[in-house]
């Protein structure tokens, strides 16, 4: 059987709620899984790189951080052609996207759009 929590409303004199308290355990939860849900950004200038001028998103993203493949590449330790065949993918890997963010300083998620 699972125990029901008790929440306590705060209601201010104009009847309507200001503050619910909860319990420590519940509140701690409730803040790792906001920062898991926190919203990631993508600049207006790389959607319209990919979009647009048609590159594939980690060309977007080297492009919008002025980023050489060269440099990229050295980032990544793996050959200029060799990151040239990452970024020309159409669908990279996702191990590939996660050391393509790494290198650019990105949360992974911001390569899979």
């Amino acid at each position: 059987m699972s125990a029901h929590t008790q929440y306590s409303r705060v209601v201010g004199s104009d009847g309507k709620t200001h503050y619910f308290l909860v319990p420590v355990e519940d509140f701690q939860k409730l803040i790792v899984q906001s920062k898991q849900d926190e919203q990631i950004s993508i600049p207006n200038a790389v959607v319209k790189l990919h979009l647009l001028d048609e590159l594939s998103v980690i060309a977007a993203w080297r492009t919008y951080l002025g980023l050489t493949q060269e440099e990229v590449a050295h980032r990544l330790n793996v050959s200029q052609a060799a990151y040239c065949q990452m970024e020309k993918a159409k669908r990279p890997r996702q191990a590939t996207r996660n050391r393509v963010a790494i290198a650019f300083g990105l949360d992974a998620r911001q390569l899979s759009f």
